[in-house]
């Protein structure tokens, strides 16, 4: 829009500017012609002692003795005389009188409408001041400049619509060179790719090689940062398993209530480091910020649920009732379905239930278990913000703290209570994030 107004405004001002220019020129040709015929009428100008003006007629162009011809003089003694060409007939040219040595030159309506270019001049003639006036029918000059200024306009809006379909196909054309970006931004929102291509045009090179630049360093801080909680938890681990080995090994004259404060808070400590390391376990390997494939990863997340508790002989039950990749971060929904599905295997008997289903505010997720369920009293604790319950109470150890933050973190809803149909905890989880169409 604002390049086909200003190619507008361009040949608006050009067709001005030459519309200026050739009346300009149109004008000076013509009065330099006036000023030729009044030097000749000056030369064939007699003024009598009395004050009487006679122009002598073999020096007089028989174009001014035509009534109507388009050639017309007045000439003005400023002290009373006049004199006028016959083709005047009765129309009176006004012109104002002039000193000597003033010269102007202005359009006017002649005889029967006429378009008049006059030139009016002061001289001293024989001793006495007159004013000379001169015109010339203009029209005919300027019949041929309107041609030529609707010609010209006609090319001018002629070249601005072609200039402005060149100008659209060019902006086509660059663009169309982005849409490997917009494929790759694409594929990004997908989690199908982790940077953009730099197969571009080189005027914008450097800003995809920025963004990618930003994208790996991203990447790298959050899986850093993800890593860094199970880094940790493996090299505590083993001076925690130290200590608790020594408190055991403590005389036993020790103080038995010392030893139970320290042997609790190692046990805590432990509970922590194990549920960072079950994290880990269930993030996996891939890369950060890649969405979620429930079809792909929940399988895998099945196995290997049932591979850390092999003595359980459990049943777990996977469905869904969605297609395609969900717009949220594949390690969070690992962590969060992990997390409850950890918790439901742990304290059921024989039977888990993992339901995913589409809604149209987002997707709920469903985990139930037929173990002995959770209190009342525990679920209303829960239920409240910034309630937590850790893993090393007795109880329901549900690793809240995880699942919490991440629900809390896309906006969404969770909601503990016992399950109608295997009789044990039932936690359901509603995120407000899209589901997205599975690439071709």
């Amino acid at each position: 829009m604002g390049l086909s107004l200003s190619l507008a405004l361009l040949i608006s001002a050009a067709w001005w500017l030459g519309h200026e220019a050739l009346h300009r020129t149109a004008d000076a040709y013509v009065v330099s012609r006036l000023m030729h015929d009044a030097e000749a009428l000056l030369t064939s100008l007699d003024v009598s002692p009395q004050g009487l003006v006679q122009v002598r007629p073999p020096h007089l162009s028989p174009i001014y003795d035509e009534p109507d011809s388009g050639h017309y003089f007045t000439l003005r003694i400023i002290d009373g005389a006049t004199a006028r060409s016959r083709s005047l007939g009765d129309f009176e040219l006004k012109a104002p009188n002039l000193s000597p040595g003033v010269t102007a030159h202005w359009h006017t309506a002649g005889p029967r409408g006429q378009d008049l270019l006059t030139l009016g001049g002061g001289f001293r003639h024989q001793g006495h001041d007159l004013t000379l006036v001169v015109a010339e029918d203009f029209s005919p000059v300027r019949r041929p400049l309107r041609s030529f200024e609707q010609l010209f306009a006609l090319m001018a809006v002629g070249g601005l619509t072609a200039m402005l379909w060149v100008q659209r196909r060019i902006v086509r054309r660059a663009f169309a060179c982005l849409r490997p970006v917009y494929r790759d931004i694409v594929a990004l929102e997908r989690g199908e790719a982790s940077t953009l291509t730099e197969v571009v045009p080189a005027e914008i090179l450097p800003l995809v090689s920025k963004i990618n630049g930003l994208l790996t360093l991203y990447a790298k801080r959050l899986e850093r940062s993800r890593n860094v909680a199970g880094n940790l938890a493996h090299a505590l681990k083993g001076p925690l398993t130290l200590m608790t080995q020594t408190l055991d090994t403590q005389p036993t004259g020790s103080d038995p209530a010392t030893q139970a404060v320290l042997r609790e808070q190692l046990e805590r400590v432990g509970a922590l480091l194990e549920r960072e390391l079950k994290r880990a376990r269930l993030a996996g390997a891939g890369g950060p910020g890649l969405h979620f494939d429930p079809q792909a990863e929940l399988p895998v997340l099945k196995r290997l649920l049932e591979r850390m508790y092999p003595d359980q002989d459990l049943s777990l039950e996977c469905r869904l009732d969605l297609s395609g990749v969900l717009a949220a971060d594949r390690e969070d929904m690992l962590e969060l379905i992990g997390t409850l599905l950890d918790n439901a295997c742990k304290w059921a008997q024989t039977r888990v239930s993992c339901f995913l289903m589409q809604t149209p505010d987002g997707v709920r997720l469903c985990i139930e278990d037929d173990g002995p369920g959770c209190p009342e009293a525990e679920l209303d604790a829960i239920a409240q913000r910034g309630v937590r319950l850790d893993e090393s109470v007795a109880g329901h150890g549900l690793g809240l703290s995880i699942v919490r933050e991440i629900v809390d973190l896309y906006g969404g809803r969770l909601e503990l209570g016992r399950s109608t149909t295997l009789g044990g905890l039932r936690a359901a989880v509603s995120l407000p994030v899209r589901c997205l169409e599975p690439t071709s």
